[in-house]
């Protein structure tokens, strides 16, 4: 693991911990807006580089709709998040129709902002529903712990042991010991986080979901580099020095925090 990004690690958890756990949530949802939205352009950008042209402004200011409706529900309150999932398919057909493009590539164009809005905004969204609930601050801290435990435990298990190719045609840097690694690593931190931060829940709970959480967050990582390999670049941008762009940095987050969400629903 490089200095560079070993040191952006230690620059963004301080800033990332006092956002999360010292300051009422709105701040953190102001945070979310902003990493939600560079992330949308990211992925835009990513698609103009296949010659695609979403609408790039329609989708961020419809994107950081959905992320704030998660902390506060907006106007008008009747349909709930079915509102505003619908606002947002139409609002980018009908943008679409209107522009001064040409005929041709509307398909991808509308597809591809879509996706933008619901695959970054909407997953992004979870985090903020997350600290909105009850001990959310503790979950949050414990969601981010587990992920982060996983991809170090991956990185390091698999640079020193890695033999098979977990998924090559879509990343083929990553073995099955460095996901056996990163779940261990996972379910290891998991154990403490049930010790200091939520001691509601039972040892079987905590190793279990630490597991599954790294599991989910491995399939975020693959979806993303699917996305970048159909892009053909490597990383989403380059903002943060090491990682590469939000999207790099927060892949994993983007599949495991909607499950994190669920469950603490049904628990």
């Amino acid at each position: 693991m490089s200095t560079t990004r070993v040191l952006s690690s230690l620059a963004l958890v301080p800033i990332l911990f006092v956002v999360v756990w010292l300051l009422p949530p709105a701040y953190f949802t102001g945070l979310a807006v902003c990493a939600a939205a560079m992330g949308q352009y990211e992925l835009y950008g990513m698609a103009k580089a296949r010659g695609v042209m979403p609408q790039t402004a329609a989708g961020i200011v419809l994107g950081s709709l959905i992320v704030i409706n998660f902390y506060r529900p907006l106007y008008p309150y009747v349909g709930g998040p079915l509102f505003w999932t619908t606002l947002c398919i139409l609002a980018v057909m009908v943008i679409r129709l209107f522009s001064r493009r040409a005929v041709e590539g509307a398909l991808e164009d509308i597809a591809v902002t879509t996706a933008g809005i619901f695959y970054v905004a909407l997953l992004f969204g979870f985090q903020v529903a997350i600290l909105a609930g009850g001990p959310g601050k503790r979950w949050l801290v414990f969601l981010y712990l587990v992920i982060w435990a996983s991809d170090t435990g991956a990185y390091y298990v698999g640079t020193a042991f890695g033999r098979h190719r977990l998924y090559e045609k879509i990343s083929p840097k990553k073995s099955i010991e460095g996901l056996m690694g990163g779940i261990l690593a996972s379910m290891i931190i998991a154990l403490l986080c049930k010790v200091w931060l939520v001691p509601s829940v039972s040892l079987l709970e905590a190793v279990v979901l630490g597991a599954f959480l790294a599991a989910v967050g491995t399939v975020g990582d693959l979806v993303e580099s699917l996305i970048k390999r159909s892009a053909g670049v490597k990383d989403s941008g380059s903002l943060i020095p090491g990682h590469g762009g939000i999207l790099d940095r927060m892949d994993s987050m983007l599949f495991a925090a909607p499950v994190l969400f669920y469950y603490l629903r049904m628990r």
